[in-house]
């Protein structure tokens, strides 16, 4: 039987922990139930149990989560939380760490968020190979946005404190509410037919079913496919739809859409004053610079007087054209002595050419002779080699025959010495079976039963002596081939 395998409370913890952790469908689930023994922490984190009739489950939720909650959560709520299941490695106990939580109702929506989301995502429409780039100096500026909202007023004030020179167009949609969608869709449709750099399209905060019109799929789809380029700025920072991730550029809110969209007048204005001084400065060094080189030029005195400048040049080309005509006149003397050489060096290099024939017929034919002579020698080496090695294999196979015989001889003495290890072996663990069985306890035993010994005992407890028993105690007699069962009627002392 396989010795069971057993190990610490800490090592089974993390192997649970393990195979949750490993389980895909346990890193995002939904669940819908009763808050029970909510408290809120003084750090921000949510502790609570989630409930039904027969079920709870412990959860926990972080600061980091717990503060884009929009409700006051308490006991009693009906709620719907997403989150990951896993294991607290202090008290091994199994829960929630929650991720979201919205009041029951809300769970239709985001499970439909859910859904839609994953259906783009497997589309590619979050690709950010399919994100336009935002033009960093916008000439025309399309705004959608609702009619009288705080959105409106602020991107119009941020636009214009940042970035007056654009032109911006300004497109009013419903972005809430049944004429939502195709109101929003129609407005990105006619604002890709104005030529614009840029559209911003957003809206202030709200709840889930307030912003819902920017999940929706033909919202979603025309900001996908909008030749110009799209920046959201929906909602609050914690805010997310469907269309921050479609669009060209996600900003936090409206006014940070606006501040995204265009470059700042004054950092602009700044950086030219920057341009503007480094540029003169420039000119100025450069003017300096030439000032000089020209003051250098208008010192030379061939600028003081040209005249004399000019007929000194005029004695330096006579001076120079007498030279050239006396190299000339050079140039041909040097010409009819080397005509004179040329044709002695031709005389006398036929007559060395006639004597390196002679000289060459000589070492042709002693060439000839020895290369005859090397191969009439190597022939001869040859042939006393082939010999050799003659003799050499006869050698060899003289000696084979030998080579077997102490081979057979040796496997002979090998395999002698391998059966008096075996014998040995044999021997030694008989010897070991033999004082094994001797000092078996369960044969022993069998040997004191055979004597007609028993073994008495109660309670599981041997009994050694009639101090242990009592009139009436039950007693269980072990035997040869079986347990007796009797009861104490006396006790007789020898």
């Amino acid at each position: 039987m396989p010795k069971e395998k057993v190990i610490t409370v800490s090592e089974f913890v993390n192997e649970l922990k393990g195979v949750i952790q490993k389980h895909p469908s346990f890193k995002n689930v939904a669940l819908v139930g009763e808050l029970s023994n909510f408290k809120a922490h003084h750090s921000g984190h949510f502790y609570f149990s989630l409930k039904d009739a027969k079920s709870r489950v412990s959860c926990v939720m972080f600061r980091s989560k717990s503060s884009m909650v929009k409700f006051k959560p308490k006991d009693g709520d009906k709620v719907v939380i997403h989150g990951s299941i896993d294991v607290f490695e202090s008290t091994g106990s199994v829960q929630i760490y929650v991720e979201r939580m919205n009041l029951d109702g809300l769970g239709d929506l985001f499970i439909q968020f859910e859904a839609l989301k994953k259906e783009y995502l497997e589309k590619g429409y979050f690709a950010v190979e399919h994100k336009k780039p935002i033009p960093k100096y916008p000439h025309n500026l399309g705004v959608i946005v609702g009619e009288g909202s705080a959105a409106a007023a602020d991107i119009a004030r941020t636009l214009h404190e940042r970035w007056p020179v654009a032109q911006v167009h300004v497109l009013y949609a419903f972005v809430q509410g049944e004429y939502a969608v195709d109101s929003i869709v129609k407005q990105i449709a006619y604002a890709n037919t104005l030529n614009l750099d840029t559209i911003i399209l957003a809206r202030g905060g709200g709840s889930i079913e307030d912003l819902w019109s920017f999940n929706e799929p033909k919202v979603v789809e025309a900001v996908y496919n909008s030749k110009t380029p799209i920046i959201s700025g929906v909602g609050h920072e914690s805010d997310v739809t469907l269309v921050d991730y479609v669009s060209d550029y996600r900003a936090a809110t409206p006014t940070a859409a606006a501040v995204h969209a265009t470059p700042n007048t004054k950092d602009l204005v700044e950086n030219l004053r920057d341009y503007k001084n480094a540029y003169y400065k420039s000119v100025r060094n450069k003017l300096r610079q030439n000032q000089q080189v020209y003051q250098t030029i208008m010192s030379q005195h061939y600028l003081q007087d040209p005249l004399r400048f000019i007929e000194m040049k005029q004695q330096y080309l006579d001076y120079h054209q007498n030279k050239v005509t006396h190299q000339i006149y050079r140039f041909d003397t040097i010409k009819q002595t080397l005509q004179q050489q040329i044709h002695g060096y031709e005389k006398m290099l036929n007559l060395k050419f006639q004597e390196s024939k002679g000289h060459i017929k000589i070492f042709e034919s002693e060439f000839y002779y020895n290369v005859e002579q090397r191969i009439r020698q190597d022939d001869v080496r040859r042939k006393q080699f082939d010999q050799s090695l003659m003799f050499s294999v006869s050698g060899i196979q003289r000696k084979i025959p030998q080579f077997y015989t102490i081979t057979e001889e040796t496997d002979v003495a090998l395999k002698r010495r391998i059966e008096r290890l075996i014998n040995l072996k044999a021997s030694q663990f008989g010897d070991i079976i033999k004082t094994i069985s001797n000092n078996n306890p369960v044969a022993k035993l069998e040997t004191i039963y055979a004597k007609g010994f028993a073994r008495v005992s109660m309670d599981s407890k041997p009994i050694t002596s009639i101090k242990n028993v009592e009139e009436g105690d039950a007693l269980t007699i072990a035997v040869k081939d079986g347990v007796i069962q009797a009861t104490v009627s006396g006790k007789d002392p020898v």
